[in-house]
């Protein structure tokens, strides 16, 4: 269950920390962290249920994941001892290796590309790219596009490379955001949206369809430096 993946990703992120670096310093990362008193981590603010505001306060799967990881870290139940930094697709990566983040906890998908750059936690969830649509359209698959219709995809994600293998020819908007991306397809300038269906389902209120078919079938996991 959730909470099992939990405390096992807890424990690969502390020894991580601990023992993940191979070149000898002074501190390592977890004592540089104690020292300093805090635990900076890398979230994202439009991808609900994962990273949001509401009513002016950041929630979210992954902002609790990482609460319950500093927690653990400074163990002080009194006080959150985390300071959350906004991320996006297109510059998670360089925030975490330039060490403006300890960490990633921003729906970072696993894959082999990432691998060269970037170190991992066991998998905390799993979802797969999908289209979200207008209810009631007869869109049902990327190859739709190829021939009609503009779908909108966010950059630096999955989904835009598997846009592009699947409906090469698709007349393709792309946003920065998941937030700019659905403003698109309610003001009706696009016709769908690929994306996380995770992330899509925390935006769909009902005048909207998510197509079943799955494009890809992906984990997260908290991203770390090599």
């Amino acid at each position: 269950n959730m909470k099992k993946y939990i405390v096992l990703m807890l424990i690969f992120v502390m020894t991580f920390f601990c023992f993940g670096c191979s070149k000898k310093k002074e501190l390592n990362d977890l004592e540089t962290i104690r020292e300093r008193g805090y635990l900076v981590v890398g979230v994202k603010e439009d991808s609900p249920p994962f990273g949001f505001y509401k009513n002016n306060e950041l929630k979210g799967i992954d902002v609790e994941l990482s609460k319950y990881i500093a927690d653990n870290i400074f163990e002080n139940p009194e006080f959150t001892n985390v300071v959350f930094v906004s991320v996006t697709p297109q510059n998670r990566f360089s925030k975490l290796n330039s060490k403006e983040v300890d960490f990633l906890a921003a729906t970072v998908s696993i894959n082999d590309k990432r691998k060269l750059i970037i170190d991992f936690s066991i998998p905390y969830f799993s979802t797969g790219q999908k289209i979200m649509t207008w209810r009631g359209s007869k869109i049902s698959h990327l190859s739709y596009f190829n021939t009609k219709g503009t779908i909108a995809v966010v950059l630096g994600t999955t989904g835009e490379n598997i846009l592009h293998l699947a409906a090469p020819n698709a007349r393709i908007v792309a946003t920065k955001t998941y937030k700019e991306a659905v403003n698109l397809l309610e003001n009706h300038l696009v016709d769908a949206i690929l994306g996380d269906e995770s992330v899509l389902k925390g935006y769909n209120d009902g005048r909207f369809r998510i197509v079943n078919r799955a494009y890809s079938k992906e984990y997260y996991a908290v991203a770390l430096r090599k």
